[in-house]
């Protein structure tokens, strides 16, 4: 299992309102996709960034999704500046 947190900058306050919006209800959207196991956005306490958190069952399977036209349906327009990293899971 593996983990992918994604940091992105929040540029003000209506940035961070178009990110809780546009990420609402992606479970629901997620949850067909092969591999996928859970997702979570994390703000942090000084509102500055958020963490966007996927749990996969596998590389693999994260590998596929960040490859399919789904990928790149959900991340057109995208704004803000994104630091990615990918963690496996170990306990």
């Amino acid at each position: 299992m593996i983990e992918v947190h994604n940091k992105i900058t929040v540029s003000s306050p209506e940035h961070a309102q178009h990110l809780e919006a546009a990420f609402s209800g992606t479970n629901h959207r997620m949850a067909d996709i092969p591999g996928f196991v859970a997702f979570n956005l994390l703000k942090a306490q000084d509102g500055s960034h958020y963490i966007v958190r996927v749990v996969w069952e596998s590389e693999d399977a994260f590998a596929a999704w960040t490859a399919s036209e789904h990928f790149r349906q959900a991340h057109r327009g995208q704004s803000g500046e994104a630091v990615a990293s990918t963690y496996q899971v170990v306990l």
